[in-house]
């Protein structure tokens, strides 16, 4: 087959933890790239970051990243929808010259979902989209969200008019089913894959360089959490909760993610921390590469999920990819991975509620009797999350739920 990806608010190759860049990208990577070893082609596009006009570059094999120009220069996420017209216009004219023809489109996020929907009505084929994120879910989940009438319309739109909804977790199918009046049979369940060549237990010697490379001091404990600073991700929780530990215990708080001055979501969190006495206790490592991250992983005693809302979850999965037990939040695909006494004993602990009395109690356990996780335990943890798997379950939902076949 061949495939349009679109993403227009922000680019594939974006900084993972900075505004408008997470799991999202790396799921386009990840997927994209298996699709196109199993011989499909995928064209990725994108706006223009800056002024380098329109530009293509081959990702990995039959993968390409595309930027059509459309004139508009740099836009905020907020300011796209009333150019989603403006923008598929840039795409299909580009692809008229470049003769491109397509077999599906695949949309993520509404915005991207909305330029899609043009189009689908303009090429007559279907159109898949995967929303990430559902307003309504950040709405009612998180006290902090705010997400626009706008979105809120759209989303319910695109969701009928689609031809197939990809979501990467069972809750977020649920969701879909809760707040759209869909019937089941449009939705295909497509998970994440890790990058296991990327993402893997060091050995004692590597750890200790990883941890002298990420500012640990010896003995000390860190509590990592990675992800966008924002209201959704409930990270001042771990705040309230680490001032319930006593100081003998020796860890720190470390925010790997976005660090923005003008941030207030960051600045909240430091004014938090030095309220509740944290102070030397709370670090923020600002954003961090992708290609980076296992050290911080694998310098980590424990990984903290205490999300409100996650459409999937790559954070946690990560994490038990390097060894390191997780405590998270039942958002996401959370759920799917602590199911059972013996996971939840081997690899972390779900936390049910969001009193910080009961993180502190579970994260002091964990960090006062220190584990790694071993090999064969991620291994049948992390089994189902695979990118030659997710590639293969997309093609075979689309042909099963749209009757499309590959020429």
């Amino acid at each position: 087959m061949h495939m349009a990806f679109l993403s227009v608010h922000s680019s594939p190759l974006g900084r993972a933890g900075e505004k408008d860049t997470g799991g999202m990208s790396t799921y386009l990577r990840g997927l994209s790239k298996a699709l196109g070893e199993a011989g499909h082609r995928v064209d990725l596009f994108t706006r223009p970051s800056g002024t380098e006009g329109e530009t293509v570059r081959y990702l990995s094999p039959n993968v390409r990243l595309i930027c059509p120009e459309d004139s508009l220069g740099p836009l905020s996420k907020e300011e796209i929808y009333p150019h989603c017209r403006t923008i598929a216009q840039g795409i299909a004219e580009y692809c008229s010259r470049d003769n491109s023809g397509y077999d599906l489109i695949f949309s993520h996020y509404w915005l991207s979902a909305g330029t899609g929907q043009l189009l689908k009505e303009s090429w007559k084929i279907p159109h898949l989209v995967m929303f990430h994120t559902i307003g309504r879910a950040k709405n009612d989940c998180c006290p902090g969200e705010n997400e626009p009438p706008l979105r809120l319309k759209k989303e319910e739109e695109l969701a009928k008019d689609s031809d197939l909804l990809v979501v990467a977790a069972q809750s977020e199918k649920e969701n879909l089913l809760k707040y759209f009046n869909i019937p089941a049979d449009k939705i295909a369940v497509v998970p994440c894959g890790i990058n296991r060549s990327l993402f893997k237990p060091f050995n004692e010697k590597e750890r200790l360089e990883a941890r002298k490379s990420t500012g640990c001091f010896e003995g000390e404990k860190i509590l990592l959490a990675v992800g966008r600073i924002e209201p959704v991700k409930g990270f001042d929780l771990l705040i309230k909760a680490a001032s319930y530990m006593p100081a003998e215990d020796r860890f720190r708080v470390l925010f790997a993610g976005e660090d923005r001055k003008d941030n207030p979501q960051v600045a909240a969190l430091k004014a938090f921390a030095l309220k509740y006495g944290l102070e030397g206790r709370v670090g923020f490592a600002g954003a961090v590469d992708h290609e980076k991250m296992p050290l911080y992983y694998n310098a980590a005693s424990l990984c903290l999920v205490p999300s409100f809302y996650e459409s999937f979850g790559m954070v946690p999965l990560e994490a038990l990819a390097c060894g390191t037990p997780i405590a998270a939040a039942p958002a996401g695909v959370i759920p799917e991975v602590l199911c059972g006494v013996r996971n939840q004993n081997i690899l972390g602990c779900m936390i049910e509620d969001r009193r910080p009395e009961t993180w502190a109690a579970a994260m002091r356990k964990m960090i006062l009797a220190p584990k790694r996780i071993a090999e064969e335990d991620i291994d049948a943890a992390l089994k189902p999350f695979n990118w030659e798997k997710a590639a293969s379950e997309l093609l075979r939902q689309v042909r099963h739920k749209i009757g499309l076949f590959a020429r």
